[in-house]
């Protein structure tokens, strides 16, 4: 997954949620407030944190890493061998 695509989804995730928790507030009985929306805001952040987690570790799994041998061209000299078209 690419670092942009993944914020650009987190981005519209977090909307999402956020308004999940507005309405928790926005909904709440008078005089209950807190009591009412508080627990709706912690777990949706805390699903928003999760998310965010997993997707940017998506992305670093899913990105070419330097020690990973298929992120080299096959014709580019590997370190302490010969190159392929050499030999």
């Amino acid at each position: 997954m690419d670092r942009d695509v993944a914020m650009h989804q987190m981005t519209e995730r977090f909307q999402e949620l956020y308004r999940r928790a507005m309405d928790a507030v926005e909904h709440a009985p008078d005089g209950h407030w807190i009591a009412a929306s508080e627990f709706v805001f912690r777990d949706v952040f805390q699903q928003l944190m999760k998310e965010a987690y997993e997707a940017a570790l998506q992305a670093r799994i899913d990105a070419p890493s330097a020690a990973d041998p298929a992120a080299f061209s096959p014709s580019e000299r590997v370190e302490g061998g010969a190159s392929p078209a050499s030999g």
